[in-house]
């Protein structure tokens, strides 16, 4: 969500000023900070009906979506465990000698165009140790495209294809990340343009068409050798577009 509603305007998550969005459009820009916001998806008037697969709202009081959960070893993390309990899919991760990224799918939701927001909040380990996000248009564990954020408020979006790592977005400054506070990321997919948020504000936007549908979910990558790494990914809401 991008700030406060109030009536047919939102709150700027950047400035707090009253943003008024027009017609259909997905972003816009604050007239008094000259932020890029996303637009709440309320607030986004359609031209035409439009028919839209079920929006999916994950809230994590069960595993009901069948989110991947168990204790996994291997070179990368000494331990590895996902559980939903509480409200929350909690990752605690212990790292090994060699550094890689995790992910687990949203597997039922195979979609093209899309609007997908998650909170997470980094609860053990280093600023610089880990980061977490967002998987979209995922075909499967070695080919996706995937935003991630740090507690020392960096952020990079890549594809990932066979394996092999494709930087879309390198290591960027991003100040609207809290540290080891609630952050939501967020990406707009349509077509072969992306456009990533942090707390509602716009921190990139790119085009790249090597995938054009495919499943959402969540990520994790640790650096230190031997840091253990928590993270509470707290909501998932996917809306196909």
């Amino acid at each position: 969500m991008s700030g406060q509603v109030s009536g047919q305007s939102f709150q700027c998550p950047s400035c707090g000023a009253p943003v008024l969005p027009k017609g259909s459009q997905a972003v816009v820009s604050c007239p008094y900070c000259h932020t890029t916001v996303i637009v709440p998806e309320t607030l986004r008037q359609s031209a035409e009906p439009v028919a839209r697969t079920t929006t999916v709202l994950e809230t994590f009081a069960n595993n009901d979506n069948g989110w991947q959960l168990g204790v996994e070893k291997s070179r990368f993390f000494t331990s590895l465990e996902r559980a939903v309990r509480e409200g929350r899919y909690r990752w605690d991760a212990q790292r090994g000698p060699d550094s890689s990224t995790t992910t687990a799918f949203l597997p039922a939701y195979q979609v093209a165009d899309f609007d997908v927001q998650v909170n997470a909040k980094h609860i053990v380990g280093s600023k610089t140790g880990s980061s977490w996000g967002v998987v979209f248009r995922g075909q499967d564990y070695l080919n996706y495209y995937v935003c991630r954020v740090t507690d020392n408020q960096l952020f990079t979006l890549a594809c990932v294809e066979q394996g092999k790592w494709r930087v879309l977005v390198d290591w960027t400054s991003a100040r609207a990340i809290k540290p080891y506070g609630v952050n939501q990321l967020g990406v707009l997919g349509r077509g072969a343009h992306f456009v990533c948020s942090i707390n509602g504000e716009v921190a990139a936007e790119v085009d790249d068409d090597r995938f054009g549908r495919g499943y959402v979910g969540l990520a994790l990558e640790t650096y230190i050798p031997g840091e253990r790494t928590i993270v509470d990914f707290l909501d998932v809401e996917l809306r196909p577009l």
